[in-house]
């Protein structure tokens, strides 16, 4: 079940009523653990068993640490969780990857080997494997570092692994986030209803309307032999699909936490308008919050050795010191890492490198360093086109085509006087939402300050909620997977 579709809006329709109407707050856990698992059944009712496996593990290897002081036992035990969610990933996610390279290397060597679907094996990637992996990971660690005490209630924890708004792609928040909150006594507030269904709409209206309404001229964009495009083609083919992504997930992003509202559950924002960052260390710390923030906390820290921090919050972005070539060296580890995560193939490896080099190229030039404090705009503008350039390796389809592609972009002669081979429409979709994106957030800027009376405030955003409730009603007619839903 997707979250745009009226099946989803059903499903809330039934479920949030019936979680207030019951009274006790076991009762209440144990309807959302079934209805999350129910929701995820829709799509394959045996990975299902795959996730409730995973969190138990955890579950038993979490009580296990904190029940122990000797060393070797907490590490054993957190060896376990590691490896045998680490592996699953692996083996769903990464077999073909791995398999295929080692093909490509034999046949340097003479060797043919058979593809593995030819040998009969069929991988079915579980949805949203990756996410719901570094979320239960992530609880096991935090107890072995004596952050969070583990949940005696085995419903708990399995309504925090399973809670269907964040299931399939996040946002990736942390045990000490969520479990308190599930376990608290929640009272009904007209106030997280109201909230959480605009969030729903905004999120809606992202995904339906924008989004899906981007994806034809992306798609019809990268599906051109590449060297038939200029480079303002290519320029306008990476702009468009970085607002798509931007309001496929974020559009995700804002259900899943409107959804967890309405139900009483305060959850961060996972977007910040990361468009509008003035350098890569703020734009990450606007993008994708909460996994940018388990990257940093689970992995970069570690191979800092500087302190992690216990929440959501912050992401990747935030400035770090020490010596600077370990810094460098487990920025280039951490984004390599960070990109096949997204994706197993080169070409993820490829974007997650090309982000690391921006901001080593920042880290070295210390003009470049000061710039968004001294020239915020000129900043911001010299940003925003290599934020953009590096969604190229994520939407092509080959290293053959990202190579093209990129090469386009730094060829002086690619860029004509006159001609191009995209639709005059792609390029005047791109500067339109551009122009209205930077408008609406100086007009979101205003807004406290503004000198119209409240109810004039109010009438604006009702008329512009209803606007989008319009909009989504006419777009949304076949529910269209995530992006995101492939990782």
């Amino acid at each position: 079940m997707l979250f745009n579709s009226w099946g989803y809006l059903l499903f809330l329709l039934l479920v949030v009523p019936l979680h207030w109407w019951l009274g006790s707050q076991r009762l209440r856990l144990g309807l959302l653990v079934a209805a999350s698992v129910g929701f995820y059944s829709m799509w394959r009712w045996e990975f299902s068993l795959l996730v409730l496996f995973s969190a138990c593990v955890d579950y038993v290897a979490a009580r296990q640490i904190a029940a122990s002081d000797a060393p070797r036992i907490r590490r054993r035990w957190l060896l376990t969780s590691l490896g045998i969610n680490l592996g699953l990933l692996i083996g769903f996610k990464y077999t073909y990857f791995v398999y295929d390279n080692v093909r490509i290397v034999a046949g340097f060597g003479g060797a043919d080997l058979p593809a593995l679907q030819d040998l009969g094996l069929r991988i079915i990637l579980p949805l949203g494997i990756s996410f719901y992996t570094f979320q239960t990971i992530s609880y096991t660690i935090d107890v072995y570092r004596r952050v969070i005490v583990p949940t005696r209630s085995l419903v708990s924890f399995l309504c925090y692994v399973t809670f269907w708004p964040q299931l399939i792609a996040g946002p990736v928040l942390r045990a000490g986030e969520v479990i308190p909150q599930l376990e608290a006594p929640r009272i009904f507030r007209a106030r997280d209803l109201w909230l959480g269904l605009g969030l729903v709409v905004v999120g809606l209206f992202k995904k339906v309307v924008l989004a899906d309404g981007l994806a034809p001229m992306v798609d019809d964009a990268f599906s051109r032999d590449p060297t038939s495009l200029n480079a303002l083609d290519v320029w306008v083919a990476a702009f468009l699909f970085g607002f798509q992504i931007y309001f496929d997930f974020s559009g995700y992003s804002d259900i899943a936490i409107g959804s967890a509202r309405m139900l009483g559950l305060i959850f961060p924002r996972n977007f910040d308008w990361p468009y509008l960052a003035a350098s890569p260390r703020e734009f990450w710390t606007r993008w994708h919050i909460s996994l940018s923030s388990w990257i940093r906390d689970y992995l970069y820290a570690p191979l800092t050795g500087r302190p992690f921090h216990t929440q959501s919050v912050g992401g990747i972005g935030e400035a770090t010191r020490g010596d600077s070539s370990r810094r460098n060296l487990a920025l280039l580890l951490t984004w390599f890492i960070m990109g096949l995560w997204h994706g197993a193939a080169w070409t993820f490896a490829i974007w997650g490198v090309y982000h690391a080099a921006v901001i080593l190229l920042y880290r070295a030039i210390p003009l470049l360093g000061a710039l968004p404090e001294r020239r915020p705009v000129l900043a911001w503008m010299l940003l925003l086109p290599l934020a953009m350039a590096g969604w190229i390796p994520f939407r092509a389809h080959s290293l053959e085509q990202t190579g093209i592609l990129m090469g386009r972009l730094v060829d002086p002669r690619a860029y004509p006087i006159a001609g191009h081979a995209l639709p005059l429409g792609a390029y005047l979709w791109a500067g339109l939402v551009l122009a209205g994106m930077v408008a609406i957030h100086a007009l979101l800027r205003r807004d406290h300050a503004s000198p119209f009376p409240a109810w004039v405030r109010n009438l604006a955003a009702t008329a512009a909620t209803a606007i989008m409730v319009c909009a989504i009603l006419v777009c949304m007619r076949t529910a269209k997977q995530f992006i995101y839903f492939q990782f």
